[in-house]
């Protein structure tokens, strides 16, 4: 099938799965719906599923490869169905913490989504139908949101009518799965070529810095025993790991990275419990609105953001500090802020900084590691964000048992020690270039061979023969 018509269906699957009209509201519902009090959403309900998250996600992103991606999308997909059918119906605290974790495992199945195209489309067209897929994830996010503050202000629909429409959109999106191509090959448990080194060695020699010599081999129609093809896909995780991971650069983005999603993470978890906490019964709420403004103005920006030629190996360092205070400083005031303006102009500033610099992460992440690694890396942090984000759950949520806005309190300090740790490395990085004599540009062209390049150590030219890799297309 043309590359094309699989970011098609893909688009239509994440346009459809984060198409979600009841979430900007979920706080309310379950307060003034299900009458369950704030302190039980905020200790009993919300944590399980960060819990849930954490736990599936690495089994599901080595489940995704070796199933080979569509039946886990799939499965994402009737895990949301199971989710939100559970919110409509459920009525116990036990229900919600059940259904939580079919969230979690919502989520973590995401990863499915974000990397099938690794394994379906050639490496000519990666930048294009990422682009295409995250945009499907936003416009999805979008339409809700302003479906959801639509509805609600003109009394058309409800709070709990509004979850038969992200029913419904689930469904649909899950349909829409099993039009997917099914992949024959994987990252890493069903390549399409090995080496001859790897048939003689019956593992890959990630100690060697010596090319093999490949031969184009059929994995699936040779008929490898599964254990030989775990212990290579093992290999060849941990070549990849240590690859990414010994390069400083690499550690330095992936460490903010992992840290600022487990704060992002968290606001967006319990940010509508603040909000909730500053209006009074009665007035007219806008959750809606200002989550398609949030989607809408970070969507602009990080666009442009991906078009700047900044020397983010000089100043990012510094940027990062500035941005993490910033946000740092917001949360804060937050904390002691009843004004749900301010608290709804915070938020949007907070989100739209943490998507333009998680994204500069990203591609100076993306620079140092091999292309067939991405997936594997990008995982990787994420894991670690959650593992963070599930002790600062487990210590500020379950076991100091802090108000939310005692909370918010601590999650802004969190951002500010953030800052200050990567205002240090900044500084010490200034100092070094100066020290060095380069010249310090801010901007840079795309023919400077002064700055670093990606690494290629270990691309897919290294695992994989390019004749076999353009499957179905």
């Amino acid at each position: 099938m043309h590359w094309v018509k699989i970011s098609c269906i893909l688009c239509m699957f994440g346009c459809f799965k984060d198409f979600r009209p009841s979430e900007p509201f979920v706080t309310d519902y379950l307060t003034d719906w299900k009458h369950f009090n704030p302190e039980e959403v905020n200790r009993d309900i919300f944590p399980v599923s960060t819990y849930s998250y954490l736990a599936t996600l690495i089994i599901v992103f080595l489940v995704t490869d070796f199933v080979r991606y569509k039946p886990v999308i799939i499965l994402c997909g009737l895990s949301g169905i199971i989710t939100f059918f559970m919110i409509v119906f459920g009525e116990t605290i036990l229900t919600f913490q059940i259904l939580e974790f079919f969230y979690g495992l919502y989520l973590s199945t995401e990863v499915a989504y974000y990397t099938y195209i690794y394994a379906k489309v050639d490496k000519s067209h990666y930048q294009e139908v990422t682009s295409h897929t995250k945009a499907a994830i936003l416009f999805g996010r979008s339409m809700s949101a302003i479906v959801a503050q639509l509805t609600t202000s003109f009394s058309l629909l409800n709070y709990h009518q509004l979850n038969y429409l992200t029913i419904s959109a689930n469904i649909f999106a899950t349909i829409w799965a099993f039009f997917l191509p099914s992949v024959k090959q994987s990252m890493y448990f069903h390549r399409a070529s090995i080496s001859d080194d790897e048939q003689s060695k019956e593992s890959f020699d990630y100690q060697s810095n010596e090319p093999p010599k490949y031969r184009c081999i059929d994995i699936y129609t040779s008929k490898m025993p599964l254990l030989r093809k775990i212990k290579n896909a093992y290999a060849l995780l941990w070549k990849h790991f240590l690859q990414a991971y010994t390069d400083y650069r690499v550690v330095k983005w992936s460490i903010w990275w992992a840290l600022a999603t487990c704060g992002y993470l968290q606001i967006i978890s319990y940010i509508q419990l603040l909000w909730q906490d500053a209006v009074t019964k009665g007035d007219m709420i806008y959750n809606g609105a200002v989550d398609f403004l949030y989607a809408l103005i970070g969507a602009g920006i990080v666009f442009c953001v991906g078009k700047m030629k900044l020397n983010w190996s000089l100043i990012g360092d510094v940027t990062l500090s500035i941005f993490s205070f910033l946000e740092g400083t917001i949360l804060v005031v937050a904390s002691y802020n009843y004004n749900i303006w301010f608290l709804y102009v915070g938020y949007i500033i907070f989100g739209v900084i943490y998507h333009t610099m998680v994204t500069v992460a990203s591609f100076e992440v993306a620079k140092y590691i091999s292309e067939d690694s991405y997936g594997l890396i990008f995982g990787i942090n994420m894991f670690f964000a959650l593992l963070v984000q599930s002790l600062l759950t487990f210590v500020v949520v379950n076991k100091l048992t802090l108000s939310i806005r005692q909370q918010f309190f601590v999650y802004g300090n969190y951002f500010v020690v953030l800052a200050v740790i990567y205002f240090l490395m900044g500084v010490l990085n200034l100092v070094q270039h100066y020290r060095s004599g380069k010249v310090f540009r801010l901007w840079i062209n795309d023919d400077d061979n002064s700055l670093p390049t990606t690494r290629n150590t270990s691309s897919s030219s290294d695992v994989i023969s390019s004749k076999t890799k353009h499957n179905g297309s």
